[in-house]
């Protein structure tokens, strides 16, 4: 009833936050942030990146249209030279720019591309611009044949499109003076200015159209990167409140524990038991081993119940812990232990030797375990150790003890004779009871069967 009252004060004791469990989820929210914050970061670059991209088609807007006013004012300008001057080097300038260059045709062109789903009616304009465009060229190519022809020029040095245009019969029969002032009044008459003047109206309107359609992609655009800006802002202050809750996490469940320990340490106090899960537990291990250490103490201090050779706790005390583990519910292990063949030692190198085979192995024992293990001499060449706390899981940890006793053991570095011990082991979860000892001595002799020199954990 005691021992099931002790585990449930135990388990209510232990209630709290593990520090695993903290570090996981500030691990996994920093994670998380993180994430968040780069895919904010990535956005931010994809809006700015959209941004300079929607400023740089505003701009390439601007320069479509002075391009558009350029290219034709340039066509318009070659065709005049042309036909005042009969040079042909401004044809061949003007077939330059219609074709080669392009920059009134390529600035309609990304205009229509622009608009494209999205202005229909500014892309009809533009088509009727484009239309109209292509017939004032027809009437400048016409213009440039009737003062080609004015002067008898060599038409095969003019541009195909020149040499190709069809001219009327009533047209054919002018004299060249006829066919000058034909030529003139093409690119210099009212029809012509007209028609420049409709060209440019319906551009104008496509331009603001098309100026109205970047504007609102650069704001479009410029309102999302504000949005993702916001975002980012909300994830820094986030990342701020974790740090900051991590911090006061720490110092409640970390840092106030270990000023407790430190005072109660140096107050020679059991710990009080407070903090995270792991300080707890902590604390509780601590304490029952300072419990058992003051017992232990007292127990040495009233009967001084030490071996005379070895120095090793003796029978007696190996009994009062017995007695002492019986009350307490820690895992803990029992070994007993045989020096193999002490007989032999005695006979052979006399029982001076043997004192010295047994102080040897006793110090080799204390030395090997833990200062909070149990060392005991209970027989002639018999010891026993109680290793506390300790899980059946750290078998390992016995076996390389023992492994290393048996190898100093048999390398003797000084006059000392090869020796070695056998163990027996088993482990118990719920104190002390006689059928301990029974299997502890059953694996022993199970180690000596085997060969000695070895060890051997109990099995049921």
């Amino acid at each position: 009833m005691n021992e099931k009252k002790s585990k449930n004060n135990k388990k209510d004791l232990l209630k709290g936050i593990r520090i695993r469990t903290l570090s996981f989820w500030i691990v996994a929210s920093t994670i998380l942030v993180s994430v968040l914050i780069i895919f904010g970061i990535r956005s931010v670059m994809d809006q700015y990146h959209e941004l300079v991209n929607m400023t740089n088609e505003y701009i390439h807007s601007q320069n479509n249209v002075m391009n558009m006013s350029l290219g034709s004012q340039y066509l318009t300008e070659q065709t005049r030279l042309y036909v005042i001057s009969k040079d042909s080097a401004y044809a061949d300038a003007y077939f330059t720019e219609a074709e080669v260059t392009k920059r009134r045709d390529n600035a309609l062109q990304e205009m229509a591309d622009l608009l494209e789903g999205n202005d229909d009616t500014s892309l009809n304009l533009l088509a009727d611009a484009l239309k109209l465009s292509n017939e004032l060229m027809d009437v400048e190519i016409h213009a440039m044949k009737l003062a080609a022809l004015s002067v008898n020029a060599d038409l095969t040095t003019l541009s195909p499109r020149i040499q190709d245009y069809p001219l009327s019969e009533q047209e054919l029969q002018l004299s060249p003076q006829g066919k000058a002032d034909a030529a003139y009044q093409l690119v210099f008459g009212p029809a012509y200015g007209q028609m420049q003047q409709k060209i440019e109206n319906q551009l104008l309107s496509v331009t603001e159209s098309v100026i109205s359609v970047c504007s609102q992609r650069q704001e479009s655009s410029k309102a999302a990167m504000n949005h993702v800006l916001n975002h980012q802002l909300f994830y820094t202050l986030l990342v701020v409140l974790l740090v900051i809750l991590a911090y006061v996490m720490i110092a409640i469940l970390i840092l106030k524990p270990i000023r407790v320990y430190i005072h109660c340490i140096e107050n020679n106090d059991a710990l009080q038991i407070t903090g995270a899960y792991e300080f707890k537990y902590l604390a509780i291990t601590y304490n029952n081993i300072y419990e058992m250490a003051a017992a232990q103490q007292n127990m040495l201090r009233q009967k001084a119940e030490n071996d005379a050779l070895t120095g090793l706790l003796n029978r007696a005390a190996f009994e009062q812990m017995k007695i002492r583990l019986c009350e307490i519910s820690q895992p803990f292990a029992l070994l007993l232990i045989d020096i193999d063949v002490f007989k032999s030692i005695n006979d052979t190198y006399g029982h001076e030797m043997g004192d010295k085979a047994l102080i040897r192995a006793a110090n080799l024992l204390k030395e090997s375990f833990r200062s909070t293990d149990h060392v005991f001499r209970i027989g002639g060449d018999e010891f026993a150790v109680v290793m506390m706390p300790i899980q059946p899981s750290s078998q390992n940890i016995i076996s390389e003890k023992i492994d290393k006793i048996n190898y100093t053991l048999q390398n003797p570095t000084e006059d000392f004779p090869k020796y070695s011990i056998s163990v027996g082991i088993t482990f118990s979860s719920k104190g002390y009871h006689d059928e301990l000892f029974r299997q502890a001595d059953k694996a022993l002799y199970q180690t000596k069967e085997n060969g000695r020199c070895g060890y051997t954990f109990y099995t049921p």
